[in-house]
């Protein structure tokens, strides 16, 4: 079976750290960031000098992964904080046999403390955040028609397993 995981969420909130962790406790998963593009494409994780060769890229890395494997997880990692860009990715990307929605909307006063404990260059400025916690959309109907599955994330979780293997130290 062929899975697309789309994450949505604000800066901070923990996208990565449940998309590592869930890759590190299912088989054939890749995860394609936006950040992780960004520090490939112009060396850092706040570099936004290149944003439309790493979205090109984000694309074509779903679409890669997707066809890498019979059975595949592709999780997209990146905000998508409004319906217009849910919308977008379930509508356009295609050849998966499941698509999910996972949304990860946490409390902003611990999201701007637990984005403090960031490696620093990936810490974001509150203000980012804050904005970010103003412009979020709900799903509504039409988003979640494009999607098979739903999930929805409101407590903090922690995973000391992903901090030992990943971006904490980056």
């Amino acid at each position: 079976m062929k899975t697309f995981i789309l994450l949505s969420a604000v800066a901070g909130s923990g996208k990565s750290t449940w998309a590592e962790q869930y890759r590190l406790t299912h088989k054939n998963v890749f995860i394609v960031s936006s950040d992780q593009l960004r520090k490939e494409l112009g060396g850092a994780y706040k570099n936004l000098e290149h944003e439309a060769e790493v979205w090109k890229r984000f694309s074509e890395d779903i679409e890669k992964f997707r066809d890498a494997r019979d059975d595949v997880t592709v999780i997209a990692d990146s905000t998508n904080i409004i319906n217009k860009y849910r919308i977008f990715y379930g509508k356009s990307v295609t050849g998966f046999d499941k698509k999910i929605l996972v949304v990860i909307k946490k409390n902003l006063k611990q999201t701007l403390e637990t984005n403090k404990l960031r490696n620093e260059n990936r810490i974001i400025p509150d203000n980012v955040i804050k904005s970010m916690y103003e412009n979020w959309e709900e799903p509504d109907e039409e988003t979640l028609s494009y999607f098979d599955e739903y999930i929805r994330i409101d407590k903090w979780f922690d995973s000391s397993k992903v901090k030992e293997s990943f971006h904490y130290k980056d």
